[in-house]
């Protein structure tokens, strides 16, 4: 694959394309001359490039080329509806601000650039209606070689990419199928077989080192990081949490929006929305941080010049600095919330009341938090502490297999202690109380 120039029969220049498996030759106005040459040549190196890694735009070179048809979406029909390729509908898709179905902007961000990285490159010449689990499967098997992960696998084709084209049915486009385009017998997710995702929360003294250095050196976020650190709140929420929005009498803060991409939106979800009680400690913070006027509808959280805190800066400028000078473990800034929620578990806090705090649900915190993973030494300790197993620790050894209560043993009475009565034996023979009156009366008479 690749670009080239040559000079056609009429002595103009024209590049000659290779890409995904398609030829062509594209013409220009430009005469054969040392300079013309020379000019595009430079942009043949440019495609070329472009072509290697997979972001060439032949719409965008060559608008009105020899194979812009093949790109471009086709007039509407009115009984079958639109057709166009991957790489047209995107264009249409991604110009739009709402991107097809409401979602939150990060998230259309984030498929946007998923779509525009690795799924154009591969699948942008084909046509919407002509895509087969054949298509899916290729691409998940180059998404492998580029060892991407697992997880970022499954984002590309089974979230965006069908979201894509879920979007492109609801425009009116000729869309295949997508039961069968996404088959589970050929196009299979790569984390169906996890339990858990593992979470990687910081410790008490790693808590303590970034609180620490961000209230000597950086002064201004401390707040915001305390205000993380024990809340468990959302990155975006804590960023889009305004002063009115906080209770200090009642300590209470309630989150109703999050903030990504410098724009409000909704939350995660609609268990999202809650109110969090907050600590003395962190009540105190709060008010030391606040301004003399606070406005109602003023950002709790600032940068050092008042502007809102965008997240990627923060974490770049910020959080990674403050963890290589505190020479803590670099982990996501998101990694604050696991260290909320895991502290209130191991505190013996009610899954309920840790699940109202943070706006997520039970399945989530038996799924991913808790200290389900016990050692031998602390299996030990636990059953330790069980009455049965120091009772069958200080019994006497015997030739029992293990785990057998031993034997029950009499203790001796005392010397001086009056030893119990012998138990009256009874007659296995029936007594005169047991029989019945003409046998007892038969036996007087022969006495007699």
């Amino acid at each position: 694959m690749g670009c080239s120039i040559r000079s056609n029969r009429h002595g103009y220049l024209a590049f000659r394309l290779y890409f995904d498996g398609v030829e062509s030759h594209e013409g220009t106005k430009l005469r054969d001359t040392p300079q013309n040459r020379d000019k595009v040549a430079a942009r043949a190196r440019v495609i070329a490039q472009e072509i290697r890694d997979g972001t060439f735009d032949y719409l965008r070179w060559f608008p009105a080329g020899n194979l812009a048809s093949r790109f471009e979406p086709s007039s509407p029909l009115s009984a079958s509806g639109l057709s166009g390729t991957v790489r047209s509908f995107f264009r249409e898709w991604a110009s739009r601000e709402s991107g097809g179905r409401i979602v939150s902007a990060k998230w259309r961000l984030n498929r946007e650039s998923y779509i525009r990285s690795h799924v154009l490159p591969h699948l942008g010449r084909v046509r919407l209606d002509e895509l087969g689990p054949t298509h899916l499967t290729d691409l998940h098997s180059t998404l492998r070689l580029k060892k991407l992960a697992s997880g970022t696998i499954d984002r590309v084709i089974h979230s965006a990419l069908r979201g894509m084209l879920r979007d492109a049915q609801l425009r009116g486009y000729r869309v295949s199928d997508l039961t069968s385009l996404f088959d589970r017998r050929f196009v299979r997710t790569l984390e169906q077989g996890r339990d858990t995702t593992d979470i990687d929360p910081f410790t008490e003294e790693e808590r303590d080192l970034i609180l620490g250095w961000f209230g000597s050196e950086r002064p201004h976020f401390h707040a915001f990081v305390y205000f993380r650190f024990w809340t468990g709140t959302r990155p975006s929420e804590a960023i889009a949490l305004r002063w009115g929005d906080v209770d200090l009498p009642n300590r209470r803060v309630k989150i109703r929006r999050s903030r990504v991409h410098g724009q409000d939106g909704q939350t995660k979800t609609g268990r999202s929305k809650r109110d969090v009680l907050i600590d003395a400690a962190l009540g105190s913070i709060l008010r030391s941080h606040r301004p003399h006027r606070a406005a109602t509808d003023g950002f709790v959280f600032t940068t050092s010049s008042g502007e809102p805190i965008r997240e990627d800066n923060f974490y770049r400028r910020e959080w990674l600095p403050a963890l290589r000078a505190a020479g803590v473990r670099p982990r996501p800034f998101y990694n604050t919330r696991h260290t909320y929620i895991t502290t209130l578990l191991e505190a013996a806090a009610k899954p309920l009341f840790v699940c109202r705090q943070t706006g997520t649900s039970l399945a989530m915190i038996e799924r991913h938090y808790g200290k389900s993973r016990t050692d031998a030494d602390e299996l030990d300790r636990l059953l330790g502490t069980s009455s049965t197993k120091r009772q069958l620790d200080r019994g006497p050894k015997t030739r029992n297999p293990p785990g057998t209560p031993p034997r029950k043993h009499h203790r001796p009475h005392p010397p001086n202690a009056k030893k119990p009565s012998a138990k009256p034996r009874v007659s296995p023979r029936a007594g005169d109380r047991d029989r019945t009156g003409d046998v007892q009366l038969g036996k007087l008479a022969f006495y007699h």
